[in-house]
């Protein structure tokens, strides 16, 4: 048995979960808490924090480090919102948290917050994962400053979309519009132009089964109006119609006693009329709320990786499938990616000793092979820029931001010649850098492998063999082209790894 804690500054809030878990999985959430702030409401107003506004964040934060100390809980982290970014102050913010406390802030980008909540929805056996997802499902991910939208289709993510639009905007354009006797309706206008262009995007030809919300206040307000979810789920009709009861009043005006802290409630009602709207324009069969938040993943996080708890759910199969389905859009040649994917993977691991890359070196590898052409969609004589761009511009739920810039300069080099090191040093560290180059290596001889991109190759099998790595290759028809294209990358194959790729051209069977 082992406690963890994790505390989390958002827009709105900063909340602490404290959780006792058994070595196996077994877990127990013995605290909570939470603490209003007026972060976003300085960002919005003044784009900084102002002097309050840290000073309760520091206060907040001390309270919420004795209560770790009283739990004994050593085992913790203390994140904040990839939105704090915006705040010019946030680095002497940050700088002042850890000489006042000794607490370490890091923040998340969009990217890995987003994904440590899928994470726990999609492992934890009580949310019924794969239930809820193996037919079509919406998973929105609400914030106090955006929110993501998550499709599945058959059990896998299709697309992920980040819309910087959250809570926390719509309390404040309700404040500003509140004396507008339209404001409700103008507001409401404002969400259903972002989301019907989600709509009108991906679901032309999906009818969500499921609509499932991640964000734990918004259960709660929920559960404590409506009622409790039959059969883990709410009837979208059902739903609807009670939130609508709650909402015909005045956004602050009315009283509803949704919190154990009135003050909370100007807070929970943007968040229901949020959930009301999107409702109604992303309709679906039923609606859920699994009750996790980014506090939740983040213990979760923590204990697989002292493994007091296991990963169910793959998430690889994730960002593969949202890689797919984004090269598809783009009108990709599925047959070729395909090769380069399978060729590539055969490559990293037979070197798997010698080369040094890891399996998220490996699994940037496979965006890159499967994206790396995308760009020829807007452009064929600047693809490789355009492709950067896009892999840049995608959200890739189960990639960092970072190892998606790493993905889309490996498309961008496949090519033109690398930058050195010096042109990149803001962006990345030297080991960075080496990865991206290796990754790079791998995919411009893969790449060479299938320059006529007719796939000629009945079998491939591949050894290290003295230094060299041998790529026998039983072809059905002549690889002349593949041969003579092949030699200057593997130069640089070998000047990267140490060690020469050869074609060994063996009799088709």
């Amino acid at each position: 048995m082992k406690r963890y804690g994790s505390i989390y500054i958002g827009t709105f809030e900063i909340s602490m979960k404290i959780y006792e878990i058994a070595r196996g999985g077994a877990a127990r959430n013995i605290d909570t808490k939470k603490k209003n702030t007026a972060v976003f409401h300085d960002i919005y107003r003044n784009h900084e924090l102002s002097p309050e506004t840290v000073e309760t964040i520091i206060e907040t934060l001390s309270d919420m480090q004795e209560t770790l100390k009283l739990y004994k809980v050593t085992a913790y982290r203390v994140y904040g919102s990839y939105s704090l970014d915006s705040a010019k102050n946030i680095l002497f913010v940050i700088d002042q948290i850890r000489l006042r406390l000794g607490l370490t802030v890091e923040l998340m980008s969009n990217s890995e917050q987003r994904f440590t909540t899928y994470q726990v929805f999609a492992n934890l056996p009580r949310t019924h994962f794969d239930t809820l997802t193996k037919k079509s499902a919406i998973m929105l991910d609400v914030g106090g400053y955006s929110m993501q939208l998550t499709l599945f289709e058959n059990g896998t993510i299709t697309t992920t979309q980040h819309i910087l639009l959250g809570a926390a905007d719509i309390r404040e354009y309700a404040k500003r519009l509140s004396a507008k006797a339209d404001y409700r309706e103008q507001i409401y206008e404002m969400l259903q132009k972002e989301l019907e262009a989600f709509a009108n995007m991906y679901l032309k030809d999906v009818s969500p089964e499921y609509l499932i919300i991640l964000n734990d206040n918004a259960s709660e307000a929920v559960e404590k109006y409506i009622g409790p979810m039959t059969d883990g789920a709410y009837r979208t009709a059902d739903y609807v119609k009670g939130l609508g009861r709650l909402l015909k009043d005045n956004l602050y005006s009315i009283q509803t006693n949704i919190s154990e802290d009135p003050g909370r409630d100007s807070f929970y009602l943007p968040i229901l009329f949020l959930l009301n709207a999107i409702s109604t324009i992303l309709p679906s069969k039923y609606v859920c709320f699994p009750g996790l938040d980014v506090n939740d993943g983040i213990v979760y996080d923590m204990a697989v990786h002292d493994r007091m708890m296991k990963m169910t759910h793959s998430s690889e199969a994730d960002v593969i499938s949202a890689a797919r389905f984004i090269a598809r859009r783009y009108g990709s040649y599925e047959p070729h990616l395909n090769v380069l994917d399978a060729l590539g993977t055969d490559i990293i691991d037979t070197m798997k000793k010698t080369s040094g890359l890891s399996d998220r070196d490996r699994l940037i590898y496979r965006v890159a092979a499967i994206l790396h052409d995308c760009g020829k969609y807007v452009s064929l004589s600047n693809s490789g820029e355009n492709s950067y761009r896009i892999i840049v511009s995608s959200e890739i739920l189960g990639l960092t931001h970072k190892e998606r810039e790493m993905a889309a300069y490996v498309a961008l080099f496949n090519r033109k010649d690398v930058l050195p090191y010096e042109e990149l040093a803001n962006e990345f560290t030297i080991e960075e850098y080496v990865r991206i180059v290796k990754i790079l290596a791998v995919l411009r001889v893969t790449n060479a492998l299938d320059r006529s991109h007719k796939q000629k190759f009945k079998k491939v099998k591949m050894a290290i063999k003295d230094s060299r790595l041998v790529i026998s290759i039983a072809a059905e028809d002549s690889i002349s082209l593949e041969k003579s294209l092949f030699e200057s990358k593997a130069d640089f194959f070998e000047r990267t790894f140490s060690i020469r790729p050869v074609i060994h051209e063996v009799q088709a069977k």
